[in-house]
């Protein structure tokens, strides 16, 4: 009788972890928009199905992707994704040179795109942001990058892959997504309208700045959020629960008529402006001219610690 009573309390206790753990893996899926994140498994599953209308891109540096990838995974980087020449470095890439830029990794106007780049990088956000500004609607993250990948011990390859040329044309833009520096000039005294600074906590105050931005702080009235406040220390989302939460006690409520998200250069800005998409956050723009844009605008006010 007592091992009987042992083993139905170890029973118990098994299926309360087991319970526990599935409970904790519910609720980092439980984004609204979650259809915009795409898990190893389920990637891995469409690569072994064939899709001929798949198309993987890797955002990592040069070597890392030489060192491996994904199998058939395209890669762009850098320049690929910022406009080479403009008055702000590092701007999203003008339509028709991201046109040329997609055909040439293969991709269709039909395709199923799949982005992924290092566990905790902004990267990947960069480029579904372009990509959706330009009206592709079938483009998705993959969950935890290369490094989910990895852990799964699935196939990867070190070759690169030359694709043949893709039909890629952009046909519109969505530029809703999108505001510029006089908007946000214009909005300063506005209350419903508010400047989200991603930045680290010394460029939001102005220790520090980064290349090609002259003059030190922020935005006046602006708030500040790390972009990397929703990831825990591995890299991964936290929770969603967790990240809204966060996201209220900042103070980016879907009440406000205008959420404009910034970085020095839009890249960690992306990422943030993914997150709250995630959440089904609708009143959000991204600030593409970003730090840079408004430190070089000498009419433009600065406010500082």
């Amino acid at each position: 009788m007592n091992i009987y009573y042992k083993f139905n309390s170890f029973l118990i206790i098994l299926i309360s972890i087991l319970l526990l753990i599935s409970l904790s893996a519910a609720a980092e899926e439980d984004f609204t928009a979650a259809e915009l994140l795409i898990s190893a498994s389920e990637l891995n599953e469409k690569l072994e199905a064939g899709s001929e209308n798949l198309k993987i891109i890797d955002v990592r540096s040069s070597a890392r992707y030489l060192l491996g990838h994904l199998p058939d995974a395209a890669h762009m980087w850098g320049d690929d994704l910022s406009a080479v020449q403009g008055w702000v470095p590092e701007l999203i890439p003008k339509a028709s040179a991201f046109s040329e830029l997609a055909r040439e990794k293969g991709i269709n106007n039909d395709s199923e795109i799949i982005i992924y780049g290092e566990q905790a990088s902004p990267w990947p956000a960069r480029l579904w942001f372009i990509f959706k500004v330009y009206a592709h609607q079938d483009v998705r993250i993959l969950r935890g990058g290369y490094q989910a990948w990895n852990r799964e011990d699935y196939e990867t390859e070190m070759l690169p892959y030359n694709p043949g040329e893709g039909n890629f044309e952009v046909s519109d833009v969505k530029n809703e997504w999108l505001i510029n520096s006089d908007t946000i000039a214009e909005n300063l005294d506005n209350d419903d309208f508010l400047v989200l600074d991603t930045r680290t906590e010394a460029e939001y105050t102005g220790e520090e700045t980064n290349s090609a931005a002259p003059r030190k702080g922020r935005i006046p009235g602006s708030i500040h959020l790390e972009w990397s406040a929703v990831l825990d220390e591995e890299g991964n989302y936290k929770s969603a629960a967790e990240i809204s939460r966060i996201f209220q006690e900042a103070g980016v409520t879907r009440d406000k008529e205008v959420i404009a998200i910034l970085s020095h250069n839009g890249v960690r800005a992306a990422h943030t402006f993914f997150t709250l998409r995630l959440l089904d956050y609708n009143n959000i723009k991204l600030y593409d001219e970003a730090w840079v844009g408004w430190s070089n605008r000498s009419d433009l006010p600065v406010e500082m610690n």
